[in-house]
């Protein structure tokens, strides 16, 4: 049996990362090393997916206010009827520079992909990732090697009253090509970004601050040997938070919107052994998204604290789904040290599918 899909198995997830917060740390921080193993399933009714992952990350402060960072991970991807995939992802390099201008805050940075993860994926290995890649299901591993990048970054933060803080920030990517199958003949190169990133925290009392931020990314169409092969054009989205701390426990409440339009590609034509492409074609591959979040933490007796998490988020319906909306709900115990953090977690996904993930984090700082 011939399968219909789209290429966005194929497109690189930076984007959709887009508003994850700046790497900020004082100069008297020490390193600190973390290593997170996650288990993930999902059911969609149709489908049963299982996924191990593991990530190691190290934060090294250099200088005064210069941090350097690393992170890669190693996942297994498997499910009902599909092939295993597994290997590293790609090292992701960032190094990031904070200087005190007058009375802002200006963040020069460049974030760095290097192609170490595993690529030449065969087509029933490639049959698995383009079911794990999609958004909806949240897999910490979706894909592997997506090719070497490049990211400047830059951000600038300046108070216009007491309360009121407003920020600006710009960055780039630069894609290479890689091999996504054994079976390639040419790199596949995923489009090169702009982003615009606007931004502003208002202190609304002493223990509370309310923020808003958009971001607006220009994306270039992805190629293979010359030839168009996916366009996303663009993706804006708009977040909104409140920030509520006092002592020991803090609450946090968010909604956030992504737009995207509808994607011009060429599908990929999958048999149980072949691979090929199709005629282009003009869909919603990418979904929209609305999500609203609320979290609190708490410090408890000792050592001992407790994160909980719960939120909804409604994807809009594309070439390959109809609208999924789902609930997830997140306790997280944990234990702190002087240097070390230990944070135990388990989530329950409901709705459109159900999914269940567990999850240990540890923290070390020297």
């Amino acid at each position: 049996m011939v399968l219909l899909v789209g290429c966005v198995g194929l497109l690189g997830s930076s984007t959709v990362q887009a508003q994850a917060p700046a790497l900020e740390r004082d100069s008297e921080r020490m390193a600190e090393l973390v290593v997170a193993p996650v288990y993930q399933h999902v059911d969609d009714g149709t489908t049963q997916l299982d996924a191990w992952s593991s990530r190691i990350q190290l934060t090294v402060p250099l200088l005064a206010r210069t941090v350097v960072q690393s992170s890669i991970q190693y996942g297994l991807s498997t499910g009902e009827a599909l092939s295993t995939v597994q290997g590293f992802t790609d090292l992701q390099l960032r190094v990031q520079h904070t200087a005190l201008v007058r009375q802002g805050r200006l963040v020069v940075g460049v974030d760095a992909n290097v192609p170490t993860g595993t690529e030449a994926l065969t087509a029933r290995e490639l049959r698995t990732t383009i079911q794990t890649s999609q958004r909806p299901y949240g897999f910490q591993v979706p894909t592997f090697g997506q090719g070497w990048s490049v990211a400047p970054v830059v951000t600038w933060a300046v108070p216009a009253t007491q309360n009121l803080a407003l920020g600006v920030g710009l960055s780039g990517r630069y894609q290479g090509g890689y091999r996504p199958l054994a079976s390639s003949t040419a790199d596949y190169v995923p489009g090169h970004e702009v982003e615009l990133r606007l931004g502003g925290d208002y202190r609304i009392g002493a223990d509370a601050t309310v923020a808003l931020d958009g971001t607006a990314t220009y994306i270039a169409p992805d190629t293979e040997g010359g030839q168009t092969r996916f366009e996303a054009k663009y993706t804006t989205s708009v977040r909104v938070q409140y920030l509520w701390q006092r002592r020991s426990q803090a609450i946090r409440l968010q909604a956030r919107y992504e737009s995207w339009p509808e994607s011009r590609y060429r599908p990929v034509l999958l048999t149980e052994e072949n691979v090929g492409t199709g005629a282009p074609v003009t869909q919603q591959v990418l979904p929209s998204i609305w999500q609203s979040a609320a979290g609190y933490t708490q410090s408890l007796v000792g050592p001992l604290g407790l994160g909980l998490r719960g939120g909804v988020s409604h994807y809009t319906a594309t070439n390959r789904f109809d609208a999924q909306t789902v609930g997830r709900l997140q306790v997280a115990p944990r234990l702190q040290w002087d240097d070390t953090t230990l944070t135990v977690y388990t989530a329950y996904t409901g709705g459109s599918f159900t999914g269940f993930e567990a999850g240990l984090r540890t923290a070390i700082q020297f």
